[in-house]
């Protein structure tokens, strides 16, 4: 008979409600969004600071320029060549076009010059295509204007570009993962610690333990690449509180969720699905130009993509950490925050228990 089947299947879906809602209609959704990063397959918004030569160089020249650089890129207008390299290397541009004066002058000689960072490996190639570009548009002046591309600091390969990034990525796995697998099985004593201890001080043991395994990590990763000869500095002492202030933050994120949901396969897909969101929307790879402007600003708010740049800054492109003071308090913020939502979680956990 299908009909006590049926009823089977139904209570089997009012006790597992949740795990239920975020496979079936939270990932599906979350699909849904991801889709919207995707809406153009040409960069053509990629920010670029254009910048005048000197002191000589025209607000209509740089207009102008500007005017011919916005078919191919966001182009930003700085103030001068120091500014807006500044601006490039803490990646909120991908590209220094340099103007020169005498656009209006006929006759005159007039060089136009893209810088792109060696470092940002998945920009060198397509600034070719915006180089090609302005070199045929430029015609438009009575000058004589030379396009020249050029690439500032070393030039790094593919791989090294995603070992340096790929490490925030790889923490983000275990913090979503393992992390809250593992505290998981071990729910069952949890009765017992807070009879002979507290939450507080295991939490405080597994912190410790799980501190290690990630440097253990870091490390195994460092001499994999020195193996394979990578000109990436993962234990750079900055690079490394970076990745202790990321690890920190998403570690408590999904233990708090785990709380939450007292180890509930549910919490497991919520955090399966958080991961997911960290991967797709934090822009770990191309400039945030190559994607829509949703995706943008989701990227712009994500903790996970301020601490990929730092880190790529520092371990791939030696750059010095004060240029991104304010995205290291960033991160401690974030960290802090994370770490009170922990608590909260802890203490709604210890008191559902004893109401229970």
């Amino acid at each position: 008979m299908v009909a006590p089947l049926l009823e089977k299947e139904l209570f089997w879906l009012r006790r597992n409600w949740r795990a239920v809602a975020v496979v079936f209609l939270l990932a599906p959704a979350l699909f849904g969004v991801a889709t919207a990063g995707f809406d153009r397959t040409v960069p053509q918004d990629v920010p670029v600071a254009v910048a005048p030569a000197d002191d000589t160089v025209t607000e209509d020249e740089l207009q102008a320029v500007a005017g011919l650089a916005r078919t191919v890129s966001a182009p930003r207008q700085f103030d001068s060549p120091a500014a807006a390299t500044t601006a490039l290397h803490r990646e909120r541009v991908y590209g220094v076009l340099t103007v020169g004066h005498g656009l209006y002058e006929s006759g005159a000689n007039v060089t136009l010059s893209l810088a792109v960072d060696g470092g940002m490996v998945t920009y060198v190639e397509p600034s070719r295509a915006v180089t090609g570009t302005l070199r045929e548009r430029a015609g438009v002046f009575p000058s004589t204007v030379t396009v020249e591309r050029r690439v500032v600091g070393a030039e790094r390969t593919l791989p090294e570009f995603l070992f340096a990034t790929g490490l925030v990525y790889l923490l983000a796995v275990y913090a979503f993962t393992y992390v809250p697998y593992h505290l998981a099985r071990e729910r069952r004593v949890f009765d017992r610690v807070r009879v002979e201890s507290s939450l507080w001080a295991l939490l405080a043991a597994k912190a410790a333990l799980f501190a290690a395994l990630g440097a253990a990590a870091v490390a195994s990763m460092g001499l994999a690449g020195a193996a394979l000869g990578y000109r990436v500095t993962l234990l750079d002492p900055a690079a490394l509180g970076v990745l202790g202030l990321v690890g920190t933050a998403l570690v408590a994120v999904s233990l708090g969720v785990s709380f939450l949901t007292r180890f509930s396969v549910a919490g497991r897909f919520v955090n399966v699905a958080l991961l997911g969101a960290v991967v797709a929307f934090s822009n770990p790879v191309y400039p945030t130009g190559f994607f829509s402007a949703v995706r943008r600003a989701i990227a712009g708010w994500s903790p996970v993509y301020h601490a990929t740049v730092v880190v790529r800054a520092v371990a791939l492109k030696g750059l010095s950490p004060r240029l991104f003071t304010d995205r290291l308090l960033l991160l401690g913020g974030v960290a802090l925050v994370a770490l009170c939502w922990l608590a909260g979680a802890v203490v709604l956990y210890e008191r559902r228990g004893r109401d229970g």
